[in-house]
């Protein structure tokens, strides 16, 4: 066996020229990466006819507020959402729409995957660290998991949405759901929400009007539950 450099990483070599290990670095680089942003922040355009266009997220022990997490080329709009990466940890998020009205939430804790419905009753500035914002609807307090109990079959879109909104982001993002695997985010508490899982052969699963309360809701979809 022999070993040499290429590049960006060390690749091993049998004697007879076939590939073992490539790009090691790489590969590191990579999985570094994942394990880092393990905390999603999916925040949605709930205002009715206003366009977001800044986005502010920032440790809520940082004296300011950073970059625009959006860019100087992307908005969000009336009804659409968007996903932001970030680490498990308490965060300070503030949204300006196009007439510049600011919408401020401070102490955010993030923990996993976590929904911010924005609406014009958000307008202002909110703390979700003191007890009066933590029965909001736009709280984020009610834990959502859905588990794999399809036996043989890998779930690849998974959605969960108000029941009056139409389906955002897929909960997944680019992750795939394994049989005896679960995932678990967190939705607004108190109202009424749709789910919809899609397995790898494209069959569907959906339960409509479920009310979610703090205590929030598990799902272990079955084949029983195929529409």
């Amino acid at each position: 066996m022999s070993g040499r450099w290429f590049g960006n990483g060390f690749v091993i070599l049998l004697n007879n020229g076939r590939l073992v290990l490539k790009k090691i670095l790489l590969g590191m680089l990579l999985i570094c990466t994942a394990l880092s942003f393990a905390g999603r922040i999916n925040v949605t355009n709930d205002t009715g006819n206003y366009s977001f266009f800044y986005v502010y997220i920032s440790p809520s022990d940082s004296d300011s507020w950073g970059d625009d997490h959006l860019g100087s080329s992307e908005t969000i709009g009336a009804g659409e959402s968007h996903r932001f990466r970030v680490d498990n940890d308490t965060y300070d998020i503030k949204i300006i729409d196009e007439d510049d009205d600011e919408y401020i939430f401070w102490n955010v804790d993030v923990s996993g995957t976590l929904d911010l419905y924005v609406s014009l009753d958000d307008l202002g500035e909110q703390d979700w660290g003191s007890s009066s914002s933590s029965s909001s609807s736009t709280g984020g307090t009610a834990p959502i998991t859905i588990e794999n109990d399809l036996g043989n079959w890998t779930i690849w879109y998974v959605y969960g949405d108000p029941s009056d909104s139409p389906w955002g982001e897929d909960r997944l993002g680019s992750d795939l759901l394994s049989p005896g695997e679960s995932l678990t985010f967190y939705v607004p508490a108190d109202n009424y929400y749709d789910f919809k899982v899609e397995d790898e052969d494209g069959d569907v699963y959906t339960l409509w009007e479920v009310w979610v309360d703090e205590d929030g809701f598990y799902w272990s979809v079955d084949l029983d539950d195929m529409d």
